[in-house]
């Protein structure tokens, strides 16, 4: 170890004694500039990281609560729309009428079913937010999300009926010029005339003979909280660019 300090020192004697005053000063340059550059690339590297996760963050909250694209699958809404059409969903504030176009969870009823069995096996009353987020990494197919387009044919207290190919809402027949095909019950166990439960919507697709809808016990009035929201635009095909009405 002493020779290796006598070494070092020898050396630091000989640049001192073999540098000048204004090769001091360029050594020092150059070293403050690696420093700057180093720390410039940091700094540039973190507003990068920093933009990248803000940019996401706000992606997430645009789509969990503004609006969503969405595309079709199926016939279920011709001739209104067709599969693999494009539409934009609005969500923020969003409450249901007669006539609307929305987007559902089909399966938002069984899962909320399934972890309310979660929580009764543990002697809660309810799962938190974030035990259900997560059970929601391990649901039954059966419970997992799988979305519907379909159109609000009655809201909460509404009474629905269907005779003779017709469909009434509080005893009133309703003109639906965008139905296709003839509309009747599907399903025996659901009974008419029927009212809308609070909190639920009675829903159709359009294509009235090809569709799974409330006529259909499996799915039946449907929650409103179900309700990913309105769609408002078809944006492909562009040629097809509108209002979704």
């Amino acid at each position: 170890m002493a020779d290796v300090n006598n070494d070092m020192n020898t050396n630091e004697e000989n640049i001192n004694e073999n540098s000048t005053p204004e090769a001091i000063e360029e050594e020092l340059e150059k070293v403050k500039a690696e420093e700057t550059k180093a720390k410039s690339i940091g700094r540039e590297i973190f507003e990068w990281v920093y933009s990248i996760v803000i940019a996401i963050a706000i992606a997430m909250l645009i789509k969990g609560f503004l609006f969503d694209i969405v595309k079709v699958d199926g016939q279920s809404m011709e001739n209104t729309l067709f599969h693999n059409n494009r539409l934009i969903v609005t969500k923020l504030g969003y409450e249901p009428h007669q006539g609307d176009i929305v987007i559902l969870d089909s399966n938002y009823t069984r899962r909320m079913d399934y972890f309310d069995m979660l929580a009764a096996r543990e002697g809660k009353d309810e799962l938190s937010f974030f035990e259900k987020l997560s059970a929601s990494f391990s649901l039954p197919q059966s419970c997992k999300k799988i979305y519907y387009v379909k159109r609000v044919i009655a809201t909460e207290g509404q009474t629905v009926d269907i005779r003779d190919g017709v469909v009434y809402v509080d005893d009133k027949a309703l003109d639906e010029p965008y139905a296709k095909g003839t509309t009747y019950p599907t399903d025996l166990s659901v009974e008419y005339p029927l009212t809308v439960n609070e909190g639920y919507v009675f829903v159709m697709g359009d294509n009235r003979e090809h569709s799974s809808d409330s006529r259909v016990s499996s799915l039946g009035q449907v929650n409103e909280k179900a309700l990913l929201g309105k769609s408002q635009i078809r944006v492909f095909p562009f040629n097809q660019i509108g209002l979704t009405r």
